[in-house]
């Protein structure tokens, strides 16, 4: 396990990988700030966000979605002119929500959750923006901290972290409708997850200090150690697609300990990635 990137972040989220700018990105949602490095070169920089933003997206048209604690907002390749965030239909009103993980699906829309800021309450929802849309429509409604999403063929896979578990749906890439929620693996607290290109889940567990990866029968494959018990999300990066990035947080008893809130990798020589999904718009 080496560091990736010692920047320490607050809170660790969203990484992704842009294959156009050969760039790994990640967010700091403490610090409202979209980190990136260049895989090849090393070069790094941040990108102070105006908004609280808990994931980035890349779009097909270029540019990237940036998801802000009210919606998703697009802006351009600078990561700066954002529009105005698409208000999501929020099934608490006037409960202190915001939005958290998204991703593009293979088809090109967007997929984002909301969660209560108490983290516990189930007031957050699961909703999905199609590319043309004016807003996005609520898939779920009930989550306390909506997290990790994934696809792999005729299957999304999704994580509501209160419920200690990932579970699975029917996907329909032509309408991208989902049905048929059953559980596909039990562990404490799952965060953020990927998919790789043998239909394996890598999810991060928060408060764990652990990145684990199931094969498509919900079978534990492996785990990797991570020196920090806040492990948020992973994604592959690269041109190859061979190295597994790990963001961390630095929060309550973790903050200020040796190794919390950077961002670590692991290079395989047995597993790919996938390319990203971009949402089209």
């Amino acid at each position: 396990m080496d560091v990736f990137d010692d920047r320490v972040c607050g809170l660790g989220e969203g990484p992704y990988y842009d294959d156009r700018t050969g760039r790994a990105g990640w967010v700091d949602v403490r610090h409202r700030t979209v980190l990136w490095r260049d895989v090849a070169t090393g070069e790094t920089g941040p990108t102070p966000a105006e908004a609280e933003v808990s994931a980035v997206v890349p779009r097909a048209n270029g540019g990237y979605v940036l998801v802000q604690a009210e919606g998703p907002a697009l802006v351009d390749p600078s990561l700066r002119d954002a529009s105005p965030p698409y208000p999501y239909d929020d099934p608490a009103p006037g409960v202190d929500v915001r939005s958290n993980d998204a991703k593009a699906d293979p088809a090109g829309r967007l997929w984002f959750g909301t969660l209560s800021r108490d983290l516990s309450t189930p007031r957050g929802a699961l909703y999905r923006l199609d590319p043309g849309a004016t807003a996005p429509a609520r898939v779920l409604s009930g989550i306390a901290i909506s997290n990790g999403l994934g696809w792999s063929g005729s299957r999304m896979y999704y994580v509501d972290t209160v419920t200690n578990r990932i579970d699975v749906f029917d996907y329909d890439a032509s309408t991208g409708s989902i049905s048929g929620r059953r559980p596909f693996a039990s562990l404490p607290l799952p965060d953020g997850l990927c998919v790789d290109a043998e239909g394996c889940v890598w999810v991060a567990m928060f408060d764990s200090g652990a990145v684990r990866r199931y094969t498509p029968d919900g079978a534990l494959d492996r785990e990797l150690r991570v020196p920090t018990p806040q492990t948020t999300s992973c994604a592959f990066v690269g041109p190859d697609y061979d190295t597994l990035i790990i963001t961390t947080a630095a929060r309550g008893p973790a903050k200020g300990t040796p190794g919390a809130g950077l961002t670590y990798a692991v290079t395989f020589t047995d597993v790919k990635g996938l390319p990203p999904d971009r949402f089209a718009a």
